[in-house]
């Protein structure tokens, strides 16, 4: 499993949701390289930018990790979650190697069985854009989210449609279907969501800026090329020495992955009111 630090930064948290443009915003070498060798170029800059934004956040305890997948982005930010909510169960397989969380329920958070007021952090990346449901979701982590507890997500923005590598809009309805984004929000739309459902919007921290959107999409379209049966991207990447995979992780640590709003992506933080931390 790969290491995590041991202290995470204070989460920023700033007056009307906005964080400071000028905070910069960074990916260890150890991380980048592990994530270049297992997810390819294009998935391994997306993640390491969100990687980077969640390890800035505390998580309290209990931890709910909904959508985790395989809990491989999750193992590099927390060392420990106590709960995840994944309905893929192939997901859920493949998770349990990472000897990361105590329980699992393979079932939409709607339905899990988790008792009222329980979770203190709720954490969920690149999850709620796909959700058709999302009131019902919002609700269901409302409910088992103690007074003062947080919701922590990360999510394209709605300027990512616009910052593909093809400047259409009918390019980006159509790479849109194929990635199944459903709600690609602006911040404040999400605030108003949020607020509908009884949750207070604390801090919101974008990231990667235009042009690493656009090399983003160019690399993931390259890794869709198919020669028969495989990946031709692919195959080349994965023969790649390790020297290479090396020097392109130096470089991509030394990146600011950070963007002034809104970002390709962001991170969002929600707070239930209540409790000592939620009475505001």
């Amino acid at each position: 499993m790969t290491k995590v630090p041991t202290e995470f930064a204070a989460p920023i948290s700033v007056a009307n949701h906005r964080l400071d443009q000028r905070s910069p915003l960074y990916l260890d070498q150890l991380t980048t390289r592990t994530l270049l060798a297992k997810q390819g170029p294009s998935l391994g800059l997306w993640r390491a930018a969100e990687i980077a934004a969640l390890r800035e956040q505390r998580f309290e305890p209990p931890v709910l990790d909904l959508g985790g997948g395989d809990g491989l982005v999750t193992a590099m930010v927390l060392p420990q979650v106590e709960i995840a909510v994944e309905p893929d169960v192939i997901a859920v397989k493949q998770a349990l190697q990472q000897e990361l969380y105590q329980h699992f329920f393979t079932c939409p958070i709607e339905t899990a069985p988790i008792p009222e007021s329980s979770i203190a952090t709720v954490v969920s990346n690149s999850v709620l854009e796909h959700i058709p449901n999302l009131d019902a979701a919002l609700t269901a982590v409302v409910r088992i989210l103690k007074p003062g507890g947080k919701l922590i997500f990360t999510t394209p923005t709605a300027a990512f449609s616009q910052w593909l590598a093809l400047p259409s809009r009918r390019y980006a309805h159509w790479r849109n279907q194929q990635l199944c984004h459903l709600n690609l929000w602006s911040s404040d739309r999400w605030q108003t969501k949020l607020e509908q459902v009884g949750l207070r919007v604390e801090s919101v921290r974008p990231y990667l800026r235009r042009e690493w959107v656009s090399l983003w999409d160019g690399l993931e379209l390259l890794q869709q090329i198919r020669f028969g049966q495989q990946r031709a991207f692919g195959r080349i990447w994965r023969q790649l020495p390790t020297s290479v995979i090396d020097a392109l992780a130096h470089r991509l640590a030394g990146i600011d992955l950070a963007a002034p709003a809104p970002g390709g992506g962001q991170l969002i933080v929600a707070r239930k009111p209540g409790g000592i931390d939620g009475d505001r």
